[in-house]
């Protein structure tokens, strides 16, 4: 494929194209700038020359914002080195509603650690999660949707299984059944996506979801089946797999070391299957430290600062940076003009390019936001039939009724039980006489060893440590300490002679 072009760099009429080369866009990047300042246009321009490349290109539509691939865009002049002509791409939507053809994974592709993150359980709760997971593989039942897993649970609750706690669980359900009142539950289910039907240029639009915001997190699922399913390539000379990731901070603010492990090591390993990913955010700070090491293409847009923890994070952004004399990079990031970015990327021998002041390109197919009448007319019919329908395992949303009932008469029973309880202890008589002499003694007998306990401590325990810390400040010491023992021994062994000797003593 060729080379993807972005923009030009210099002032006019000395400008030149930018050129990202192909081989080097495996190593993952970033796109990152204020509200405003040209992160879809990046993300849109890039995306659209990597499908015409032959690359396979996902991307996450957050506000919906980046669906117009399927409409070409309007005329617009370019450096006559850059070629320009203004087309539409072909083009499947996806969403996590029915509007389209609907994205949808099984909770076992998923695990656990990605799928406490769209709960926002904390670290027993996800430990609690994981051994459902393991509860659900050890006893071969299904866990496809949200349905298996909350039966899942309800037999671990039910056969008392090891580790288990039933606050922990309770959280579990009632965020499940939170997720269910929200829709998104029709993500999980049969048929899963599969990689086959991924071909060319694919959109998944959660415009229709942003009330729940962590839908947003639904491009790391299917990070998570590419690398359990795609073979071992090796260095490629172009990627197989691209991803934009919208809203990336969202998959990691407030995250645990359990979820940015898992990011991290997907990173690394699945370059190797040609898998390329573009993280797009406002801040680069929202990615943690050790996912940015993994980014080698960086493209980085104005970055309003108004607090000075912001203007520390700036000034750290500058320094990942390769030093250049041409600019002045915190200065820079916060003046830059609208569609214009600093890019640095990787040269022949992986090492960072020096950073370049870049003009984008507009995209050659619209950023106009289309209707969904249109977005399903363009998306191909036999995806619309294949994952158009509700999920195979899943029950009909009016059967899915009686697990809140479930929750509920579970919730009355205990506070039942509990009622009983408060009650037989009222009319239960007082204690006898013998049970409070017996309490007396047992009162008494602790307070004995309690004041022994306190002597002991103060007449032998504290002497003795203040002594082995003065012993043992100087090793002569416990040279002399140990010549002192054995001749202690020594005149305990031989006291029957010593004490005749003494005797002879006074009798001469």
């Amino acid at each position: 494929m060729p080379n993807p072009v972005l923009g030009v760099s210099g002032s006019a009429p000395l400008s030149n194209p930018y050129f990202l080369e192909s081989r080097y866009l495996t190593r993952h990047g970033i796109i990152a700038g204020s509200t405003g300042t040209g992160k879809s246009r990046a993300m849109q321009l890039l995306a659209e020359q990597l499908a015409d490349g032959g690359v396979n290109v996902f991307v996450s539509d957050v506000k919906g914002d980046a669906s117009g691939f399927c409409v070409q865009g309007e005329e617009s002049p370019r450096n006559e080195l850059a070629p320009f002509q203004p087309h539409a791409i072909k083009t499947n939507y996806w969403s996590a509603s029915p509007e389209l053809a609907r994205m949808r994974f099984s909770l076992r592709e998923i695990g656990p650690v990605l799928f406490s993150r769209l709960l926002e359980l904390n670290s027993t709760q996800e430990s609690h999660l994981s051994l459902a997971f393991s509860y659900s593989r050890k006893t071969g039942t299904s866990l496809e949707t949200i349905e298996d897993l909350l039966s899942a649970l309800d037999s671990m609750v039910a056969g008392e299984e090891r580790g288990i706690s039933k606050s922990s669980v309770s959280v579990i359900e009632r965020k499940l059944l939170s997720l269910q009142e929200s829709g998104l539950d029709a993500m999980f289910g049969s048929p899963s996506i599969s990689l086959d039907d991924l071909q060319g240029l694919n959109v998944l639009n959660l415009s229709d979801s942003r009330k729940n915001m962590l839908a947003s997190i639904a491009p790391a699922f299917l990070l998570q089946k590419l690398f359990n399913e795609l073979p071992e390539l090796g260095e490629v000379e172009q990627p197989k797999f691209a991803i934009f990731f919208d809203e990336a901070h969202y998959l990691f603010k407030d995250a645990n070391k359990s979820l940015r492990d898992l990011i991290v090591t997907i990173l690394r390993q699945i370059r190797s299957k040609g898998v390329s990913v573009f993280f797009v955010t406002q801040d680069v700070a929202d990615l943690p430290d050790d996912v940015l090491s993994q980014l080698g293409t960086k493209i980085i847009f104005a970055q309003r600062v108004a607090t000075a923890k912001g203007e520390a994070d700036l000034r750290a952004l500058s320094r990942s940076f390769p030093k250049t004399d041409e600019f002045d990079l915190v200065e820079e990031f916060k003046a830059l003009s609208p569609g214009t970015a600093i890019i640095t990327t990787l040269d022949a021998m992986g090492n960072q390019t020096k950073p370049v002041k870049v003009s984008l390109f507009a995209p050659a197919t619209t950023m106009e936001v289309v209707d969904y009448k249109t977005l399903r007319e363009e998306t191909d019919p036999r995806l619309l039939r294949k994952y158009g329908r509700e999920a195979q395992q899943a029950k009909p949303a009016a059967k899915r009724e009686p697990e809140p009932a479930r929750a509920i008469q579970k919730e009355k029973t205990a506070i039942a039980k509990k009622e009983e309880a408060r009650e037989a202890k009222a009319v239960k008589k007082g204690p006898g006489i013998s049970d409070a002499v017996f309490s007396f003694l047992l009162k008494l007998l602790d307070f004995f060893l309690k004041a022994l306990g306190k002597v002991a401590n103060a007449i032998v325990v504290k002497p003795l440590q203040g002594f082995f810390k003065w012993l043992f400040r100087r090793p002569v010491r416990i040279l002399y300490f140990l010549a002192f023992l054995l001749l202690l021994y020594i005149l305990f062994a031989n006291w029957s002679l010593i004490a005749k000797f003494l005797a002879s003593l006074k009798f001469s």
